[in-house]
């Protein structure tokens, strides 16, 4: 979502009105104040709006930030394109279903990666998702599990925890993926992931599929608390 800024003008015929300045990341009443105003510039405010409506570097510098993580793996889900449902009719993938099965996958894998802490105490993985719809590339998956049929997918970063190794965790990950209704067997895990893989994954080729560019993060399973501290 992008959040707007105003602040106040004048119109043709010397009334006041707001003007709406673009930020993503902070909201600001409006205010309109009477009389005319005298025509002024900050080059500070300016050049802080200029900076902020960046929402690739918002999403990258707060979202995504991973400076503080250990090791971690870049991971890439597809998705069943249509499924059968149980009264036979079938029903096709779309935003908020692909946002579902990534909730699920990652309520699995919690619960699989720390057991009765994650159900008691609420530990989860540091996980950073996207969501597109569009051709896969050669980063994303090998060649012969490339196509250019549009399908919807999930790209996300999974940071390791203390206790498991990379092997581990893929075989982890491909098990509670299989367990998700609308999940495809075609999934790529890769461990030794680093700041290229988060570039990747914030790239706005694909993102046609959304209103704003912010709206591809699954904000909802994005967990990463140092970045919300």
């Amino acid at each position: 979502m992008v959040a707007v800024r105003r602040a106040v003008g004048l119109d043709t015929a010397g009334r006041t009105r707001p003007l709406t300045h673009f930020s993503a990341t902070t909201i600001t009443r409006s205010f309109t104040f009477p009389g005319p105003l005298a025509a002024t510039y900050d080059p500070a405010f300016h050049n802080n709006v200029a900076v902020r409506s960046d929402p690739f570097a918002s999403a990258k510098s707060h979202f995504f930030d991973t400076s503080s993580w250990g090791a971690f793996c870049d991971v890439t889900l597809t998705m069943k394109q249509t499924r059968q449902s149980d009264s036979g009719a079938w029903v096709k993938i779309d935003d908020y279903r692909c946002r579902q099965a990534f909730r699920h996958f990652m309520s699995l894998l919690n619960r699989a990666v720390y057991g009765a802490a994650f159900r008691r105490y609420g530990k989860r993985l540091r996980v950073l998702p996207v969501l597109e719809r569009g051709e896969f590339h050669a980063r994303a998956l090998r060649s012969w599990e490339r196509g250019t049929s549009g399908r919807w997918h999930i790209h996300c970063a999974i940071e390791l925890p203390s206790h498991c190794d990379a092997v581990a965790l893929e075989r982890l990950i491909r098990n509670c993926w299989a367990k998700v209704e609308w999940g495809s067997g075609r999934i790529l895990v890769r461990d030794g992931a680093n700041a290229g893989w988060i570039n990747y994954m914030l790239k706005d080729r694909q993102k046609s599929e959304f209103d704003g560019f912010l709206d591809c993060i699954i904000i909802e399973s994005l967990h990463n608390p140092i970045a919300d501290a």
